[in-house]
């Protein structure tokens, strides 16, 4: 073999392993796990007709996505990677994410900070999900009610007494509640959340699921 072409083949042994090897997760300090209340989420987004919003089965929780963090400074987004392969989204995945740009959009802007594989990154959103316990009367609430940001908090922890202090957080607009993010350590276990969320002693109205 010429000595060119056989410099360009090792070259090319050399950088393909380096290429195929998921990005340094060291980048980040925890992940937060965001679930958003769908029935908010719908109802300000007329323009959305994904399964989530416009389908038969009403939805309450979501997962709005798994975000590697820092403790402080700008959290990363839009690290290079790999675009979505859609044909690899398990439908396990679409029943907790009912869209399909909802996922395209968190694999490029956040799992792709993640050091890990499209594969592993939602397996991974699998598991944070399933190890957070959703409070009974959240489930498929047939009316509005309301609730303090501390009420919330107070019942999710309820609900996940394994979980430490601090965990979970409130996102509203002020009036509506709109998601509880929870707090993970890499290996998603609860840690405390360095932004308090919410705090003001207000009821936040809480949608009904259609």
């Amino acid at each position: 073999m010429p000595r060119r072409k056989l410099h360009g083949l090792l070259l090319l042994l050399w950088v393909t392993p380096l290429l195929a090897q998921p990005r340094d997760p060291a980048r980040f300090d925890y992940y937060l796990l965001s679930l958003s209340w769908s029935p908010h989420h719908c109802t300000t987004h007329p323009s959305d007709h994904s399964p989530q919003c416009d389908g038969p089965r009403p939805y309450g929780f979501i997962v709005h996505g798994l975000w590697p963090n820092k403790n402080a400074g700008r959290h990363p987004q839009n690290c290079a990677g790999p675009r979505l392969d859609r044909a690899r989204v398990s439908g396990d995945v679409r029943e907790i994410m009912p869209s399909d740009e909802l996922i395209k959009h968190e694999w490029e802007t956040h799992g792709t900070c993640s050091g890990l594989s499209q594969d592993a990154y939602f397996t991974k959103v699998l598991t944070a999900w399933a190890n957070v316990t959703i409070p009974a009367e959240f489930r498929t609430p047939p009316r509005q009610v309301e609730f303090t940001p501390a009420a919330l908090r107070e019942k999710f922890a309820s609900a996940n007494p394994s979980f430490v202090r601090g965990a979970f957080t409130v996102k509203s607009d002020g009036r509506f509640f709109q998601e509880m993010r929870v707090c993970l350590t890499k290996d998603l276990q609860s840690r405390p959340c360095p932004d308090p969320g919410d705090t003001r002693n207000r009821s936040l109205i809480v949608r009904p699921v259609r």
